[in-house]
């Protein structure tokens, strides 16, 4: 059903624009109809009263590429005002992905992203190679949110240089050939294209985008350049401090030089992060002076990592516990009592310089469940340390062989400043509530940026108007990413839409659920105070429930769909 009433509401349209009494009429998964007091006419009615209609929220930077088949409803996104997610990031998707390299891929996929094998291998269906393909096999095969995808170098890059794409960099005819299928993809409909910088495989190779040389990117800017709405996500190496600008300035020059937009992490908001940030914000904005389109992605919500010990990407910068944790599990315990591993472990955690979990600051690393059910010993790691009088690495190897390898840490949340997030969400170049969705679903669930948004910077603080943080999530965004036909509650644009209160909206906590195929499990929330949320103008939230609505479609950049 796509034909739908939401009466007795405030609408807010996306654009910014002062808040205002109206109905909203979708017919044909179109907004037909804005206006007071509209008459019912044999419609699905949403009772609004008391509440915002807005448009449906867009997750901006998310990993769903393998929960979309296994698990269409996207949970739990339309429990949370949803509508749209922006996958493909990082440099990583699905397509085009040639069969010989399929198995390497899915498990740098898997790896970097900290997704479950099993399910990736066994369910999404690998019907395709090439792009269109993979567009007309999700198209088949519809999801309860819009999905829109980049194309990720390593996919890309793998498609045309087999295993030779992790040693080297193009040749001529290789860089023909990226550009070409590059080309194809878009003509199909992909968002844009996606790299990284910073990422490592399991056993710490620099992935296939790190031996791209700028002739390369050069030739895939050109491309992009051909096709106007379509963007260069990128992640510099924002964990390094010696080489974000560099990776910043690298890029500018080429997407300035061809008028292409581009997005980026690494503005980091949590207070730790002041000197960082007072060093990169002025760099940012000089290069919006200089006319070069490149947004600055950020998430204002806190967020907090559970580590696990079975295989993890945390722990990537002391290769002693990136190789045990990543290891057999049969051999893991007998390392973690070996001399001689604790010795290189200690070294190698007091050389390292950047590392996924904050082992530089091990207060903020807190001993969250014991396998064994024994009492945690200590709040922190720090803490364990300090009163064992052991080096942090030595104290955590003797607490997982007291508790189990099946124990778990969890990352103190992070202290946000509010200031600068509030100006970074109203700065007209930014892009909003990065959350990493949909992936590291062991760790955490990503999902409801917007909601605690709308909790915190308007309901409990007033810092924000309801205006200005639904823009940031809608409109803003939708116009960024080149979905021309999303983003704003308009006569003519699609019927994605949620309905909420603010006083009933709050962003639930982690919850396990085993339901990952292959017999694994992952985090998700409870919902979170939604009356509604609709795609194309039918549910996929009413009641406090996912209705099982896949209304969702494939999203293009720049075209109508």
């Amino acid at each position: 059903m796509s034909e739908l009433l939401v009466r007795g509401g405030t609408l807010i349209d996306g654009t910014g624009a002062a808040a205002r009494r109206a109905d909203v009429r979708v017919r044909g998964g179109v907004v037909v109809e804005i206006g007071p007091d509209l008459a019912p006419d044999h419609e699905v009615e949403i009772d609004a009263s008391g509440a915002y209609v807005a448009p449906g929220f867009i997750e901006s930077h998310s990993h769903y590429d393998g929960a979309m088949w296994w698990d269409p409803s996207c949970d739990p996104l339309p429990a949370y005002g949803t509508t749209t997610a922006v996958i493909g990031n990082c440099g990583l998707t699905v397509a085009p992905l040639s069969r010989a390299m399929r198995s390497s891929m899915v498990e740098l996929f898997c790896f970097i992203e900290d997704l479950p094998l099993t399910a990736f291998e066994q369910a999404v269906p690998w019907t395709w190679e090439g792009w269109p393909e993979y567009r007309a096999a999700a198209l088949a095969n519809p999801a309860a949110v819009n999905v829109g995808s980049f194309v990720g170098h390593q996919a890309l890059r793998t498609f045309v240089m087999g295993n030779d794409a992790w040693e080297r960099s193009a040749t001529d005819d290789e860089r023909t050939r990226i550009a070409a299928v590059l080309d194809e993809a878009l003509r199909a409909g992909a968002l844009g294209f996606s790299t990284t910088f910073m990422d490592t495989d399991r056993d710490n190779r620099e992935v296939p985008s790190r031996k791209a040389d700028d002739a390369e990117f050069a030739a895939i800017i050109d491309v992009l350049a051909k096709h106007p709405g379509t963007t260069f996500q990128f992640v510099p190496r924002f964990m390094q401090p010696e080489h974000w600008q560099d990776d910043l300035e690298r890029i500018a020059a080429l997407c300035g030089a061809r008028g292409v937009r581009g997005n980026y992490p690494g503005l980091r908001t949590p207070r730790q992060y002041e000197a960082e940030f007072a060093h990169r914000l002025p760099i940012a904005r000089e290069l919006r002076e200089r006319g070069i389109d490149l947004w600055a992605a950020f998430s204002a919500a806190p967020t907090y990592v559970n580590l696990h010990f079975d295989r993890s990407i945390m722990w990537h910068g002391v290769l002693a516990w990136h190789d045990m944790v990543n290891g057999p599990q049969h051999a893991k315990a007998a390392l973690l009592a070996d001399p001689a591993w604790r010795a290189r472990a200690r070294a190698e955690w007091d050389a390292c310089t950047y590392n996924l979990a904050p082992i530089k600051t091990p207060d903020r690393i807190l001993l969250d469940h014991s396998e064994r059910g024994f009492s945690l010993g200590a709040s922190s790691l720090g803490e364990l340390a300090t009163t064992t009088g052991l080096h942090p690495s030595d104290a955590l190897a003797g607490w997982l062989l007291d508790h189990g390898l099946g124990s778990s840490l969890r990352t103190a949340p992070q202290d946000m400043d509010d200031a600068k997030n509030i100006a970074l969400l109203r700065d007209p170049h930014t892009v909003t509530a990065i959350s990493d969705a949909g992936a590291h679903i062991q760790m955490f669930n990503g999902v409801g940026n917007a909601t605690w948004m709308l909790g915190h910077y308007v309901r409990d603080t007033g810092q924000c108007s309801v205006e200005e943080i639904v823009h940031s999530v809608t409109g803003k965004l939708a116009a960024h990413f080149g979905i021309v036909d999303r983003g704003t509650l308009q006569v003519g644009q699609a019927g994605d839409l949620t309905v909420f209160a603010l006083d009933e909206i709050d962003l639930a906590p982690d919850e396990r659920v085993n339901d990952v195929p292959g017999g694994s499990w992952r985090y998700t929330r409870a919902p979170g105070g939604y009356r509604a949320t609709a795609v194309n103008g039918s549910l996929t939230f009413d009641g406090g429930a996912a209705t099982g609505a896949r209304p969702g479609t494939f999203l293009t950049a720049g075209r109508r769909v």
